[in-house]
């Protein structure tokens, strides 16, 4: 484990100095230690520990408006619950763990197993829909590895990507066939963008950026 630690950043400020992707070859069990000790998300995905560049303060900005409408959409409907990126979601122990910017779950939580046998109630594995936003560093990454491993979740409905660049948004919602999966993008901020029976306007999600005129 010293060996990997080595190799990784372990201070905000080594993060921010390093590059805007970092992949390090780790067992699971190197990868979980090190994820309740440095101080920024990290990944685990087919042998590799991946740090992706950190949040802009508009990244965090969005997901923040897209909680607020998340939590008011589902307010009255008490087994969903609305969860942020510190929540990780584990597709497989030993194989993929990520890091959503948000995710919702309907009923308990179905919590991963540490390698003792004992269950993480910070890692599941149940999520309904996932959230990503979306960056120039991150798109390629959220949009290929992460989007195969979310689709292979049983109780998965939607994933969604959000831009920060520009007025974007694609939604990929499972149909009644259960390995397949349409999409619809949404580029206009008059645009209501609908996860299942929640629409959500886009024009509150970047109301106060300068996306928004």
């Amino acid at each position: 484990m010293e060996a990997v630690a080595l190799k990784l950043p372990m201070t905000l400020q080594e993060r921010s100095d390093a590059p805007d992707e970092i992949r390090i070859q780790a067992t699971w069990e190197e990868y979980l230690e090190l994820a309740g000790q440095v101080p920024y998300n990290i990944d685990y995905y087919e042998g590799e520990i991946i740090s992706m560049s950190q949040a802009t303060d508009l990244h965090e900005q969005l997901i923040a408006q897209l909680i607020t409408l998340f939590n008011n959409f589902l307010d009255d409907q008490p087994d969903y619950r609305v969860l942020g990126s510190n929540v990780k979601i584990c597709i497989s122990e030993g194989l993929a763990e990520f890091n959503a910017d948000l995710s919702v779950v309907n009923g308990p939580s179905d919590y991963a197993l540490l390698p003792s046998g004992r269950q993480s109630t910070a890692r599941i594995k149940n999520p309904e829909i996932v959230v990503e936003v979306l960056s120039k560093s991150t798109k390629a990454y959220d949009q290929s590895d992460k989007l195969d491993q979310y689709r292979l979740i049983p109780s998965l409905r939607h994933i969604l990507f959000i831009s920060q660049e520009e007025v974007f948004a694609r939604v990929y919602s499972r149909t009644e066939q259960p390995f397949q999966w349409i999409d619809t993008d949404y580029r206009s901020i008059n645009d209501a963008i609908q996860v299942g029976q929640l629409a959500l306007p886009l024009r509150t999600i970047y109301r106060k950026t300068a996306l928004a005129v």
